[in-house]
């Protein structure tokens, strides 16, 4: 048997140390793992209750349940019970984990299929050298984190597990910085939170796009919106602001999106579209085309493709995104030749249309801090995406920054000679090492292999690379053809384009989840199994699996998703999720009075509805809003007076259902129990999706209908009526609410 050294405990290393040690019955691969914290998960590897090294334990993933696993472990088979609250795992995991329940996933990953002795905890390597030719050895100096003893091991293989996101990349250039400063200036692998900043208001900047910048912005603002709308004490910071700068336009995409979003047969938006899970809609198997076998896109794209991309995205989102009133995040026309850029956020937009984000153009410079300890920013203008003639911008009044500036790989411990070997260019962060189609080999060291080594290391690819190396290793098949693309000349052009800012370089130059996954399966003839859902649809990890591996909990997850899906095409599930996250923002309200009761007149409000998230104030639901409308209401009989109401409306993923209740005197305290919405499809394509309640509030009876008319993923219109009748009433009120479009600044 050949002894392989798996470094770093994460996704990466844990799918690849199960994989080695059951190929070929176990007969192949002795494996070890070395891991420098005291548990495995990686960067998900955080408690609830603790601040996470690299991300908040409480974040939820981009990505579905579906996708953020492995072919062999369904999340069914995971115990969620949070040990900080005391409570236990109940119903269904959620769509989009929270970090450390992820965690715990692997927890359980890691405990089923690797023993006890395999996983090496608190021994972080420090040094890794491969001495003699193709058939050397490696040889590896690790610490013990504990009793900070030195080893010295050596190993015939190699992998590299320990991460591609592992550390903040570079800062940004910082003058006349005081004692204490740095606390207010966090990358965004350590921002937790606006209050660490100050006490007082002022703007708070998040500096970088896409992905980590936009869901730092989103939460900030998420912050500010629950400090300002929550029961309690209001504190100072909550009248501060978020400034988000950027130096591309980038679409925000909610983790809801339309399957369905234009309606041939109205010529328009279906005003009722299906909604799942984006990775359900984007990893679609059928979205593909052609009768050939599917191969991955890697590297530059044409400008014909990515104009079929923005037109793609833009489907999905109801429009360009000049309806939140800001054209920093429009691609104009003359840039659509270009890659899209994107974000996953759910809050992001309508926090832009509501001014609580503020969207900036550039890149900053400089940090200065000024005499009153707060910052200075400056900001250049960036090239064909300015959208102003200054050159410079200076932002004042700074109270704290957020640095999504991007990454660096943990690549210390190969000795200069290997990275060397393998084209190591510290400048280059996106491309730090020249690696064969699928960034797994470099030919020139032939006994090391990597594994999540590249941006966006979805799980299916992890558990595909693992399978990849397995193959190739394997002494009984050595030479294989398990990836035949060992040329390194892909990721040397990549390079080159990066460093040259062609702007034909997409987000992630590594995306085609799809391509890859359906490519690396071919060259291992591993076939994809396609008896829940045919030789179309979503793709995700269960699909792949050898049958060696643990088929029931593949064929559970595959059974999940065929579910989802048909629930989705039949029952209307999901509409709820994506009716509630549009409410979102300030609308303009028109409400019809129609009394049946001669002592009372009927009476018309105009007037701006808010609907403000906020952290749930009872755990069982997933999203909150405080509801206020201000208004003026006009009587039949003359009479005009000012009128204002609020609600708090919620949202719970389990039963996939909104419901409204009343609020306290205090304004801001959920009191008792007003309306659920269940939601139901309309009849024919002129109405958008139906929903009704039934509420008996002693002694009175209210039932409700409702109409949420959609765009894309955007809500661009949506109706209330109540019936409501008792001893002393008899009246309804239709109330329509329509999207507040500022304009385009």
């Amino acid at each position: 048997m050949k002894s392989v050294l798996v470094v770093g405990g994460g996704p990466a290393g844990l799918v690849a140390a199960k994989t080695l040690l059951q190929y070929a019955g176990g007969t192949a691969y002795k494996v070890t793992l070395f891991e420098a914290a005291d548990r495995v998960g990686g960067m998900w590897r955080s408690s609830p209750g603790e601040k996470g090294e690299i991300c908040s334990p409480h974040m939820r993933t981009n990505l579905s349940r579906f996708t953020v696993a492995f072919p062999d472990l369904a999340w069914a088979s995971v115990d969620l019970s949070d040990p900080a609250a005391g409570s236990k795992s109940s119903g269904p995991p959620a769509m989009f984990p929270r970090a450390w329940q992820v965690g715990r996933y692997l927890e359980t990953y890691a405990k089923k299929f690797l023993a006890p002795d395999i996983v090496i905890y608190n021994r972080r390597v420090t040094g890794a050298d491969f001495s003699g030719d193709r058939d050397g050895s490696w040889n590896v100096t690790s610490v013990d984190q504990t009793t900070r003893a030195e080893s010295q091991d050596s190993f015939d293989y190699l992998i590299v597990a320990s991460g591609f996101f592992h550390r903040a990349g570079p800062k940004i250039r910082q003058t006349h910085m005081q004692h204490g400063s740095g606390k207010r200036i966090q990358h965004s692998t350590q921002f937790r939170n606006v209050a660490s900043f100050s006490d007082e208001a002022g703007k708070v900047v998040v500096i970088g796009g896409g992905i980590s910048g936009s869901e730092a912005a989103a939460t900030a603002a998420f912050q500010i919106s629950n400090a300002k709308h929550a029961p309690g004490q209001t504190p100072a910071w909550a009248d501060s602001k978020v400034y988000h700068v950027f130096d591309r336009p980038f679409y925000t995409l909610p983790r809801y999106i339309p399957q369905d979003p234009y309606n041939p047969a109205i010529q328009d938006f279906s005003l009722s579209p299906k909604f799942l899970p984006l990775d359900l809609i984007l990893y679609n198997i059928g979205r593909r085309g052609g009768d050939g076998p599917i191969t991955a896109s890697i590297g530059q794209v044409p400008a014909e493709k990515a104009e079929k991309g923005h037109e793609f995205i833009r489907n999905l989102l109801g429009g360009d995104q000049r309806a939140t009133g800001r054209m920093e995040l429009v691609s104009k026309p003359d840039k659509i030749q270009y890659p899209a850029f994107t974000g996953v956020t759910d809050m992001y937009a309508e926090f832009v249309r509501d001014g609580l984000i503020v969207p900036v153009n550039g890149r900053v410079v400089n940090i200065t801090q000024g005499a009153n300890k707060n910052f200075s920013l400056e900001v250049t203008a960036q090239g064909p995406w300015a959208n102003t003639d200054e050159s410079m911008l200076h932002l004042e009044d700074v109270t704290g920054a957020v640095e999504a500036t991007g990454f660096q790989s943990h690549l210390e411990y190969l000795s200069a000679s290997v990275k060397q070997a393998l084209g190591y260019d510290p400048e280059s962060h996106r491309v730090p090492l020249l690696l064969s189609r699928g960034s797994v080999f470099n030919d020139t060291v032939p006994n090391i292999a990597f594994v999540g080594f590249y941006e966006g290391p979805y799980w299916g690819v992890m558990s595909m690379q693992a399978k990849i190396i397995a193959q190739r290793w394997d002494p009984k098949t050595f030479p294989n053809t398990a990836l035949d693309a060992l040329d390194t000349s892909a990721a040397l052009s990549v390079r080159q384009a990066i460093k040259d800012r062609q702007l034909d370089v997409p987000q992630f130059w590594m995306a085609d989840y799809v391509g890859l996954v359906e490519e690396f399966a071919r060259s291992i003839g591993l076939q994809r199994d396609d008896s829940a859902l045919g030789e179309g649809g979503p793709l995700f990890p269960a699909r792949y699996r050898y049958e060696t591996e643990e088929g029931s909990e593949a064929a559970l997850v595959n059974r999940e998703v065929a579910d989802v899906l048909q629930r989705s095409e039949k029952e209307g599930l999901y509409a709820a999720a994506a009716a509630f996250r549009g409410m979102q923002g300030t609308w303009k309200l028109h409400r019809k009075v129609g009394s049946r009761l001669p002592s009372m007149p009927n009476g018309l409000f105009e007037g701006i509805a808010y609907f403000h998230p906020r952290h749930p104030t009872d755990p069982i639901y997933s999203a909150e809003y405080l509801y206020i409308e201000d208004g003026t209401l006009t009587m039949d009989n003359g009479m005009e007076f000012p009128a204002t109401r609020r609600y708090a409306y919620r949202y719970q993923e389990i039963s996939d259902t909104i419901t409204a209740w009343f609020v306290e005197g205090d304004g801001l305290t959920v009191g008792d129990f007003f309306n659920k919405l269940e939601f139901y499809q309309p009849s024919d394509v002129e109405h958008g999706w139906m929903a009704k309640g039934h509420h008996w509030c002693s002694p009175d009876t209210y039932k409700s209908s409702c109409e949420f008319r959609f765009r894309g993923a955007s809500l661009e219109t949506f109706g209330i009526t109540y019936e409501v009748s008792g001893p002393k009433k008899d009246y309804n009120h239709e109330s329509w609410y329509s999207r507040v479009y500022p304009s385009a600044t």
